[in-house]
Protein backbone atom coordinates (compact mmCIF):
# COMPACT_ATOMS: atom_id res chain seq x y z
CA UNK A 1 0.00 0.00 0.00
CA UNK A 2 1.35 3.41 -0.97
CA UNK A 3 1.86 6.00 1.75
CA UNK A 4 0.72 9.61 1.34
CA UNK A 5 4.39 10.49 0.73
CA UNK A 6 4.60 7.87 -2.05
CA UNK A 7 1.50 9.39 -3.62
CA UNK A 8 3.05 12.86 -3.43
CA UNK A 9 6.23 11.55 -5.07
CA UNK A 10 4.16 9.91 -7.83
CA UNK A 11 2.26 13.16 -8.40
CA UNK A 12 5.49 15.19 -8.68
CA UNK A 13 7.65 12.78 -10.71
CA UNK A 14 5.06 10.64 -12.51
CA UNK A 15 6.58 7.35 -11.38
CA UNK A 16 7.45 5.38 -8.26
CA UNK A 17 10.74 3.79 -7.22
CA UNK A 18 10.56 0.01 -6.98
CA UNK A 19 12.02 -0.18 -3.45
CA UNK A 20 9.77 0.83 -0.54
CA UNK A 21 10.95 3.96 1.27
CA UNK A 22 13.06 5.24 -1.63
CA UNK A 23 10.56 7.95 -2.55
CA UNK A 24 10.83 9.52 0.92
CA UNK A 25 14.62 9.17 0.94
CA UNK A 26 14.84 11.03 -2.37
CA UNK A 27 12.50 13.77 -1.14
CA UNK A 28 14.67 14.11 2.00
CA UNK A 29 17.77 14.45 -0.20
CA UNK A 30 16.03 17.16 -2.23
CA UNK A 31 14.96 18.96 0.97
CA UNK A 32 18.55 18.80 2.25
CA UNK A 33 19.85 20.27 -0.99
CA UNK A 34 17.27 23.08 -0.96
CA UNK A 35 17.62 23.99 2.74
CA UNK A 36 21.40 23.84 3.15
CA UNK A 37 23.53 26.76 2.01
CA UNK A 38 26.34 24.82 0.40
CA UNK A 39 27.84 21.43 -0.19
CA UNK A 40 26.96 18.35 -2.19
CA UNK A 41 24.07 16.03 -1.41
CA UNK A 42 23.92 12.37 -2.36
CA UNK A 43 21.06 9.91 -2.01
CA UNK A 44 21.79 6.25 -1.22
CA UNK A 45 25.50 6.50 -0.47
CA UNK A 46 27.68 3.84 1.11
CA UNK A 47 30.35 4.37 3.78
CA UNK A 48 32.57 1.88 5.58
CA UNK A 49 32.75 1.90 9.36
CA UNK A 50 36.13 2.91 10.77
CA UNK A 51 36.00 0.40 13.62
CA UNK A 52 33.79 -2.45 12.41
CA UNK A 53 34.58 -2.33 8.70
CA UNK A 54 30.82 -2.69 8.14
CA UNK A 55 29.32 -1.09 5.07
CA UNK A 56 26.56 1.41 5.91
CA UNK A 57 23.83 2.45 3.50
CA UNK A 58 23.27 6.18 3.98
CA UNK A 59 19.90 7.59 2.84
CA UNK A 60 21.15 11.20 2.56
CA UNK A 61 24.80 12.24 2.69
CA UNK A 62 25.64 15.96 2.82
CA UNK A 63 29.26 16.84 2.08
CA UNK A 64 30.85 20.13 3.06
CA UNK A 65 34.57 20.86 2.71
CA UNK A 66 35.16 20.31 6.44
CA UNK A 67 32.34 17.94 7.43
CA UNK A 68 29.93 15.19 6.45
CA UNK A 69 26.38 14.80 7.71
CA UNK A 70 24.53 11.52 7.35
CA UNK A 71 20.77 11.46 7.11
CA UNK A 72 18.35 8.66 7.86
CA UNK A 73 14.86 8.93 6.33
CA UNK A 74 11.80 7.00 7.52
CA UNK A 75 8.25 7.18 6.21
CA UNK A 76 5.94 5.59 8.78
CA UNK A 77 2.80 7.31 7.47
CA UNK A 78 1.18 4.09 6.22
CA UNK A 79 1.03 2.75 9.79
CA UNK A 80 0.71 6.22 11.32
CA UNK A 81 3.61 5.41 13.64
CA UNK A 82 5.97 7.90 15.21
CA UNK A 83 9.75 7.58 15.12
CA UNK A 84 10.92 5.97 18.36
CA UNK A 85 14.12 6.10 20.38
CA UNK A 86 15.29 2.77 18.90
CA UNK A 87 15.38 4.36 15.42
CA UNK A 88 17.62 7.14 16.74
CA UNK A 89 19.84 4.71 18.66
CA UNK A 90 20.46 2.83 15.40
CA UNK A 91 21.55 6.09 13.77
CA UNK A 92 23.75 6.87 16.79
CA UNK A 93 25.43 3.48 16.48
CA UNK A 94 26.36 4.20 12.88
CA UNK A 95 27.59 7.69 13.82
CA UNK A 96 29.97 6.15 16.34
CA UNK A 97 31.47 3.87 13.68
CA UNK A 98 31.71 6.51 10.95
CA UNK A 99 34.58 8.65 12.21
CA UNK A 100 34.50 11.15 9.32
CA UNK A 101 30.77 11.87 9.75
CA UNK A 102 30.33 14.84 12.09
CA UNK A 103 26.57 14.69 12.80
CA UNK A 104 23.33 12.95 11.93
CA UNK A 105 19.98 14.17 10.67
CA UNK A 106 16.85 12.08 11.02
CA UNK A 107 14.08 12.83 8.50
CA UNK A 108 10.58 11.68 9.41
CA UNK A 109 7.27 11.80 7.57
CA UNK A 110 5.53 11.50 10.95
CA UNK A 111 6.33 12.89 14.38
CA UNK A 112 8.80 11.66 17.01
CA UNK A 113 7.97 10.06 20.35
CA UNK A 114 8.91 11.94 23.50
CA UNK A 115 11.74 9.43 24.29
CA UNK A 116 13.09 9.90 20.74
CA UNK A 117 13.13 13.69 21.17
CA UNK A 118 14.87 13.34 24.54
CA UNK A 119 17.48 11.01 23.04
CA UNK A 120 18.18 13.42 20.18
CA UNK A 121 18.64 16.28 22.67
CA UNK A 122 21.14 14.17 24.63
CA UNK A 123 22.92 12.64 21.60
CA UNK A 124 25.90 15.00 21.72
CA UNK A 125 26.61 13.99 25.34
CA UNK A 126 25.93 10.29 24.67
CA UNK A 127 27.73 9.80 21.34
CA UNK A 128 29.83 12.92 20.88
CA UNK A 129 27.82 13.74 17.76
CA UNK A 130 24.67 15.80 17.30
CA UNK A 131 21.43 14.29 15.97
CA UNK A 132 19.04 16.79 14.39
CA UNK A 133 15.37 15.89 13.96
CA UNK A 134 13.62 17.02 10.79
CA UNK A 135 10.09 16.58 9.52
CA UNK A 136 9.04 16.29 5.91
CA UNK A 137 5.38 15.71 5.22
CA UNK A 138 2.38 16.95 3.32
CA UNK A 139 0.74 20.01 4.76
CA UNK A 140 -2.47 19.55 6.70
CA UNK A 141 -5.42 21.78 7.61
CA UNK A 142 -3.64 23.16 10.70
CA UNK A 143 -0.57 24.10 8.61
CA UNK A 144 -2.74 25.96 6.14
CA UNK A 145 -4.57 28.12 8.71
CA UNK A 146 -4.08 31.78 7.88
CA UNK A 147 -2.71 31.10 4.39
CA UNK A 148 -4.44 31.52 1.07
CA UNK A 149 -4.56 28.13 -0.61
CA UNK A 150 -6.90 28.79 -3.53
CA UNK A 151 -7.96 31.90 -5.39
CA UNK A 152 -10.97 31.66 -7.64
CA UNK A 153 -11.76 34.37 -10.12
CA UNK A 154 -14.99 34.48 -12.03
CA UNK A 155 -15.02 36.66 -15.10
CA UNK A 156 -18.09 37.53 -17.13
CA UNK A 157 -17.48 38.89 -20.57
CA UNK A 158 -20.14 40.57 -22.65
CA UNK A 159 -19.43 41.24 -26.24
CA UNK A 160 -19.95 44.82 -27.25
CA UNK A 161 -21.22 45.62 -30.70
CA UNK A 162 -19.88 48.60 -32.48
CA UNK A 163 -22.32 50.34 -34.76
Amino acid sequence: MASPIDELYQMIFGSMPTKAGTAFERLAAIATYVTEEAGDVTHDAALNGAHSGSRYQIDVLHYLPDSKTMGEAKDYTAGRNKIGRADLQKLAGALGDLSDVTKGVFWSATDYTKPAKQYAQAAQAITGKEIILRGLRESNVDDEQGFVKTIRIRVSVRPTHLA
